[in-house]
C-alpha cells in the first residue's frame, strides 16, 4: 500500500482547521447581529467582522443585520483584507449615478428610484428653463434640460454657467463632496432626504436611514429662492445690513432672518411630508415642467370643498405605491371608506373620516365643543389633528371671490427681494458644481433689499393667486453678445403662511401692493384712482421700482410662467372699485354684494339711501 504523503497531509488538516476556524468565526458573527443563513439571502459577508459596532449600521429596515453592507454599499462582501473588500465602493448609497446597483436594484426600491431620477428634485428642468430664458438664451420659460446634462456640459453658456455655480448644489445629481454649503454632509440623490443631517454633525459612523422625512431635512435646499421652508416655520430672511429688529435670529448657515407670523400647520405641530404626497416630491415618473404641475395636494384635499371626482370610497383607489405605504405603517383601509384626492387622483393616504377612527383614538374636540369630520394623522410622530372644513359662508361663495385660491386670501404673508443687480466677475474664482472645483470668474448678486408683507395678486390659468418679485433684476453677463439683461417679472407662489384668518378686504381692494404696482400712495379720488410710487423707476417715473405693472395698463405684465400674468386693466378696475364702499361694508355678508353691480347703479342713480358721495368710476367695470 502506497503511504499517503506527509506533507500532504499536513496542508489538508492545515485548511481543515482554517475553514473551521473561519465558520466558527462567521456562526458566531451571525449570532452576535441577530443574522442567520437564512437573512439577506443567505449571504456570507464579512463586512460585518469589521464594522459591528452599534453605530456602524444605519438601523431600522436597512440594520446592516437585516440586509448586510454590499446592497447599499457595493464593494466585495467575500473578501478578507480591506483593500478588495472597499474594491468599488459606493459610499453614497442613493447617489443617483449609481442608484440603479444600490437602493434602486431589483427587490429594493427600483420603482422610487426610477420616479426620482425623473422628478425636478433630481433634474431641476423648470428651475434651468425659466434662468436661461430670463438670461436671453431660450425663447421661453418651459425646457427639457436637466442638471445631468447641464452639469457635464464642456463649454457652458453664460446662463448653464451661472446655474451651475449658484443653483445646482441643492439639487440632487450633485454629491456629497459637491454640493451646497447649506446640504454638504448628509450624501446625494435618497441620502439626501432619508439619511439624517444632525447625525452628520455628530461622531456617529454611520447616519440613520429612515423612510419618515422630518423638516430639517427640507430646509436646506427650501430655504432659498421662495424660501418656503423659512416662512413655513415664521422666519423672513433680512440683509446683514437692515436694521436690527426684535425676534432677530440666525439661521443654520448664517444668514440673519427675523420672526414673522408662523404658517397655522406648523403652529400645530404638522411636518413638511404631512401634507405633501409622494408624488409631490418623489416624482410619478413623468416630466413635469415645473413645480406646481408635479405638486398633487391641493388645500381643498383635506379642507373641502371636494368636487365629486376627488373623493371616492378605497375600493375604487389605484395607487399602488399608496397601498405600499399603508402595509408599511401597518394600517388598512376598509374598502367604502371615502378616500380624499389630490390633483390626477394621488390619494391623501393619512386624511381619514373622524368616524373611521376608534373612539379612542379620535382628537379632542374644538373649543366649540364640535368635533372635526375628519383627521389627518401626522406621518412622522403618528399624532391625529383634526381637519375642519370650508364653511359655505358669505366669504367663501361671494360672486366676485370664485377665482380667487385658498392662498390668495389666507397666506399672512410672503418674502420678496426686489432690484437685484446680478453681474459676472471674470477676475474672480468661484466653486463650479459642474466641475466640483473652484474655477475661474465668479456670479455676484447684490440685493438692496429682502421684504416681506402681503403678496401681489396674479393670475394663474384661470385662478388668482399670490405673487412676489421673481426676476426684477439687471444682468450683466461678461463679454457675452446682448450682455445686458433687464427683466421685471413676478412669480406665483404658495408663501406657506397659512393662518386661519384671512387678509382684509383692503389690502387686495384698497392695496398698491395687491394690484402689482409696488409701494406708493394710490389715491382713489373723485376723478378716478392715481399712483404715486414711493421710489420712482428711473425710465419709467410713473411706476415703483419694485412694482410690476402699471396702473390701468394696456397689456399685463408677464410672469415667469407662461400661464402667469399680473391683474390687467379690466381686473383693476373691478378691483378697485369695491375700495369706495369697505368704510362702511367691511363684510362679505353686508347686502350690497349680493349683487355689487346692482347696488352700485342703483346708488349712481339716486336709488340708494346711502348718503356717499360716489365717485362716478365706480360704475365702470
Amino acid at each position: 500500500m502506497t503511504r499517503f504523503p506527509r506533507t500532504l497531509a499536513v496542508l489538508i488538516v492545515a485548511a481543515a482547521v482554517g475553514l473551521g476556524t473561519a465558520f466558527v468565526r462567521e456562526a458566531r458573527r451571525d449570532d452576535a447581529t441577530g443574522r442567520g443563513p437564512d437573512r439577506a439571502g443567505g449571504r456570507t459577508e464579512r463586512c460585518l467582522t469589521c464594522h459591528d459596532r452599534p453605530d456602524e449600521s444605519p438601523g431600522g429596515a436597512h440594520a446592516a443585520e437585516a440586509i448586510g453592507c454590499e446592497a447599499c454599499h457595493l464593494g466585495n462582501p467575500w473578501a478578507f483584507d480591506r483593500e478588495r473588500a472597499h474594491a468599488g465602493l459606493e459610499r453614497e448609497p442613493g447617489a443617483l449615478d449609481t442608484v440603479g446597483r444600490t437602493c434602486g436594484r431589483e427587490g429594493c426600491h427600483a420603482r422610487e428610484a426610477g420616479r426620482v431620477a425623473t422628478s425636478l428634485m433630481a433634474t431641476g428642468r423648470g428651475l434651468i428653463a425659466v434662468d436661461r430664458w430670463v438670461l436671453g438664451e431660450t425663447p421661453g420659460p418651459d425646457g427639457t434640460e436637466g442638471f445631468a446634462a447641464l452639469l457635464a456640459t464642456p463649454r457652458p453658456t453664460p446662463a448653464q454657467d451661472h446655474l451651475r455655480r449658484n443653483c445646482a448644489g441643492c439639487h440632487l445629481r450633485t454629491r456629497g463632496d459637491n454640493r451646497d454649503d447649506a446640504v454638504r454632509g448628509i450624501g446625494s440623490g435618497c441620502g439626501s432626504c432619508h439619511a439624517t443631517r444632525k447625525a452628520a454633525l455628530t461622531m456617529r459612523a454611520h447616519v440613520p436611514v429612515d423612510a419618515k422625512v422630518p423638516d430639517d431635512r427640507c430646509l436646506g435646499c427650501h430655504s432659498r429662492s421662495g424660501r418656503i421652508s423659512l416662512s413655513y416655520a415664521g422666519l423672513a430672511e433680512t440683509k446683514p445690513d437692515q436694521p436690527a429688529l426684535e425676534g432677530n435670529v440666525r439661521l443654520f448657515d448664517g444668514r440673519p432672518a427675523t420672526r414673522a407670523a408662523t404658517d397655522v400647520h406648523h403652529e400645530k405641530g404638522l411636518g413638511c411630508t404631512d401634507c405633501h404626497l409622494h408624488t409631490d416630491v418623489m416624482g410619478d415618473g413623468n416630466a413635469h415642467a415645473h413645480q406646481e404641475q408635479q405638486v398633487a395636494i391641493t388645500c381643498e384635499a383635506c379642507h373641502g370643498p371636494v368636487q365629486e371626482q376627488d373623493e371616492r370610497p378605497w375600493a375604487t383607489v389605484d395607487d399602488p405605491i399608496t397601498r405600499d405605504l399603508l402595509r408599511m405603517r401597518t394600517t388598512e383601509r376598509t374598502p367604502l371608506e371615502p378616500a380624499r384626492l389630490g390633483r390626477r387622483g394621488v390619494p391623501v393616504w393619512n386624511a381619514r373620516p373622524m368616524a373611521a377612527l376608534p373612539v379612542e383614538a379620535r382628537p379632542a374636540a374644538g373649543a366649540d365643543g364640535r368635533s372635526a369630520p375628519w383627521t389627518l394623522q401626522g406621518k412622522t410622530d403618528g399624532r391625529e389633528h383634526p381637519v375642519r372644513q370650508t364653511p359655505a359662508d358669505p366669504d367663501h361663495r361671494l360672486a366676485g371671490h370664485r377665482r380667487l385660491s385658498c392662498q390668495s386670501c389666507h397666506s399672512a404673508w410672503a418674502p420678496s427681494c426686489t432690484t437685484c443687480h446680478t453681474r459676472y466677475a471674470p477676475e474672480g474664482r468661484q466653486w463650479d458644481f459642474g466641475r466640483g472645483a473652484v474655477a475661474g470668474g465668479e456670479w455676484v448678486e447684490e440685493s438692496e433689499r429682502f421684504g416681506w408683507g402681503a403678496s401681489a395678486l396674479a393670475v394663474q390659468g384661470d385662478r388668482i393667486v399670490p405673487a412676489i418679485p421673481g426676476m426684477v433684476l439687471t444682468a450683466d453677463l461678461g463679454a457675452s453678445e446682448g450682455a445686458h439683461v433687464s427683466r421685471r417679472l413676478y412669480a406665483a407662489i404658495d408663501p406657506h403662511t397659512t393662518r386661519k384668518e384671512s387678509r382684509s378686504c383692503a389690502s387686495c381692494h384698497a392695496s398698491s401692493i395687491a394690484l402689482g404696482l409696488g409701494t406708493g400712495t394710490l389715491d382713489l379720488g373723485i376723478d378716478g384712482p392715481r399712483f404715486v410710487p414711493a421710489e420712482p423707476r428711473s425710465d419709467q417715473p410713473a411706476d415703483a421700482r419694485d412694482g410690476w405693472v402699471s396702473l390701468f395698463p394696456e397689456a399685463p405684465a408677464p410672469g415667469t410662467r407662461t400661464d402667469v400674468r399680473s391683474l390687467d386693466a379690466p381686473e383693476q378696475r373691478r378691483t378697485l372699485r369695491v375700495a369706495p364702499c369697505l368704510p362702511c361694508h367691511a363684510k362679505s355678508a353686508d347686502a350690497i354684494y349680493r349683487d355689487f353691480d346692482r347696488s352700485v347703479k342703483t346708488l349712481l342713480d339716486g336709488g340708494s339711501r346711502c348718503t356717499f358721495e360716489a365717485p362716478r368710476w365706480i360704475g365702470v367695470r
